[in-house]
């Protein structure tokens, strides 16, 4: 097996390896976005019920103090009924009606604080069914990715030993060169060359299809080892035996 032979076999496996790992990829990304989103409804969900304790708590709070003021109103009205002269009379209408104000004031205040606690109510009611349906989401997900494993992680395995294997055949540089260009271009590290025009000498890089000089072409039919790389996007480049051997009877 020649060094390009070697190379193609590497990238044909690592086109397997990474096809497969995208499968999981992608329902492992899944899951993690419904975790993320569960995750963020539960802090709503307690920052909601966080205000709806303060509220209540608050509206507590007005309450008692408009105990306070009924049972000052009934004091008042008690010394009202039992004032002797106009001045004493006067004197405790006076606070009377001061009082009543203060307890409207409070009464509105209550009544602010009943339409908050209603609307918190109706708030948490919708995150705690939020958090119902996303988590039947979630557990949906988790039951994809497991599926998934079970689908592709034994044959998955199995490609990472070969490409193990593979990798291993291939010249210690050229590995080198082929792995930086696997990272850059997301797998694709080899190009075919594609034939325009063979009466121009008009040839192309498969990947970026940008033309190539005819001396890459006469490198690749030659028996030199060394790679021959797409001069614009530095790609592996490779002919098909087709057009190989349709250019040696030439």
């Amino acid at each position: 097996m020649t060094p390009m032979d070697s190379l193609l076999h590497l990238n044909q496996v690592n086109a397997q390896v990474r096809g497969l790992r995208s499968r999981l990829g992608s329902a492992e990304r899944y899951l993690a976005a419904q975790n993320r989103q569960l995750e963020d409804l539960n802090v709503t969900r307690k920052e909601v019920s966080s205000r709806q304790k303060h509220t209540k708590a608050t509206m507590a709070n007005f309450e008692t103090e408009m105990a306070a003021i009924d049972e000052r109103i009934e004091k008042l009205r008690n010394e009202l009924n039992s004032a002797e002269t106009n001045k004493q009379y006067t004197a405790v209408l006076t606070e009377l009606n001061t009082v009543k104000v203060q307890r409207g004031e409070v009464e509105d205040q209550i009544l602010k604080e009943m339409e908050m606690v209603d609307t918190l109510d109706t708030q948490l009611a919708e995150r705690k069914e939020q958090i119902s349906e996303r988590k039947k989401v979630r557990d949906h997900a988790k039951n994809q990715l497991e599926e998934r494993k079970s689908e592709v992680g034994e044959r998955l395995d199995e490609l990472e030993t070969e490409r193990e294997q593979a990798a291993a055949a291939v010249p210690g540089k050229d590995l080198e060169i082929f792995e930086q260009l696997v990272e850059i271009y997301d797998g694709e590290a080899m190009a075919e060359l594609f034939e325009i025009n063979r009466r121009h000498r008009e040839y192309a890089c498969g990947a970026c299809n940008i033309h190539l000089p005819f001396e890459l072409v006469s490198r690749l039919m030659g028996a030199c080892d060394d790679l021959v790389r797409c001069a614009t996007c530095s790609r592996i480049l490779y002919m098909q035996d087709e057009l190989r051997g349709s250019l040696a009877k030439k």
